[in-house]
């Protein structure tokens, strides 16, 4: 099953929305992960350039993104490293479904002062 921008894109407000991050921004980093990926669950670290795959260390420190390493044996007892990012579907799910801290906080201020 994909994930859908909808879903990445509330996991990624939850996160660096309570950071700072505007909207607009957080909308640009999803299309960015999602222009990528694609409908794929992974890619091959190859395809990006050092910035990028500054963004997706960034992301991998939140569970958004992880990484997988496999080594082939080829001729001669060489062997060729492949390094993958993977989508983690379930943690970005289960990001998508945490409210905000702001509006946690301003729910539980709300309900106060109604019972007053």
């Amino acid at each position: 099953m994909t994930v859908s921008r909808e879903e990445l894109l509330k996991a990624i407000e939850n996160i660096y929305g309570n950071k700072g991050m505007a909207e607009k921004d957080s909308k640009d980093l999803c299309d960015f992960i999602l222009s990528f990926f694609g409908y794929e669950d992974y890619i091959i670290d190859n395809v990006l350039t050092a910035a990028e795959r500054d963004v997706f260390y960034n992301l991998e420190e939140y569970g958004i993104v992880m990484t997988f390493r496999e080594e082939i044996n080829i001729v001669h007892g060489k062997s060729w490293r492949i390094n993958q990012w993977y989508l983690d579907k379930a943690k970005i799910r289960k990001l998508g479904e945490k409210e905000k801290k702001d509006d946690a906080e301003k729910n539980i201020y709300d309900s106060i002062f109604k019972n007053m």
